[in-house]
C-alpha cells in the first residue's frame, strides 16, 4: 500500500478551470502550479491525514501567498 500524501489541493487555475493534486511538499506545490498555469488564481488545501482530515487548512492565492485558513 502507497504511503498517504499529507495535503490533496484544489486550484483555480483559469477563469472555468480547477484541477486538483495530493502533495507532501507545499513549497514546492506552490512553485510548480504558478510556473505550470500562469492564469493561477487560488488552491485551497485540504488536510489527508491525522485529526483534520479533510479540513481545510491553508489557502494559498497569486497576490496574498500561503495563508492559515479562517
Amino acid at each position: 500500500m502507497k504511503p498517504k500524501k499529507k495535503y490533496v489541493t484544489i486550484s483555480k487555475v483559469d477563469t472555468d478551470k480547477f484541477v486538483k493534486y495530493r502533495v507532501n511538499d507545499l513549497h514546492n506545490f506552490t512553485q510548480f502550479i504558478v510556473k505550470k498555469y500562469p492564469m493561477f488564481r487560488y488552491s485551497n488545501i485540504f488536510a489527508n491525514t491525522g485529526q483534520n482530515k479533510g479540513m481545510l487548512v491553508y489557502t494559498f492565492g497569486k497576490h496574498k501567498g500561503l495563508n492559515l485558513a479562517y
